[in-house]
């Protein structure tokens, strides 16, 4: 591997991490649906529907302020899928700052329809009238 590759991916690494750190800065400070710098959803704002993401700016703001049960009203996906997405970062950034090997897309398939098929069942039912989804 070139020493530019190995730049270019600790380089891209940083990056990650600095903007995680400045956007987790950024929700600490700012309250959405108070702030106008935070966007709001454009598929609701264009459909009147929830999709799998909504809440989710108003959930980190909860988590990290420690309100966790009003985090998950806001979105319970999130909280499922942080200990993941923060695994798989944490993993990366290892491999790449220790030199190992780095496997893309190492879920087998089986994963990635499982997680597809999560993410429609949630986007459907949260566009129900049914408990826990009533808002």
């Amino acid at each position: 591997m070139a020493i530019t590759e190995i730049v270019n991916q600790r380089l891209g690494v940083v990056l990650v991490w600095l903007t995680v750190v400045a956007g987790s800065i950024c929700l600490f400070v700012l309250e959405p649906g108070k702030s106008t710098l935070l966007p709001i959803c454009p598929f609701r704002a264009l459909t009147g529907f929830t999709c799998p993401g909504c809440g989710s700016t108003r959930g980190m703001h909860q988590l990290l302020h420690g309100n966790f049960g009003a985090a998950f009203e806001f979105n319970p996906l999130l909280l499922l899928a942080l200990p993941f997405l923060a695994y798989a970062l944490l993993h990366y950034s290892y491999q790449v700052f220790s030199g190992l090997p780095i496997k893309h897309n190492s879920l087998a398939p089986k994963y990635i329809y499982t997680i597809f098929g999560v993410l429609l069942f949630f986007w459907i039912f949260r566009n129900t009238p049914v408990y826990p989804f009533v808002s």
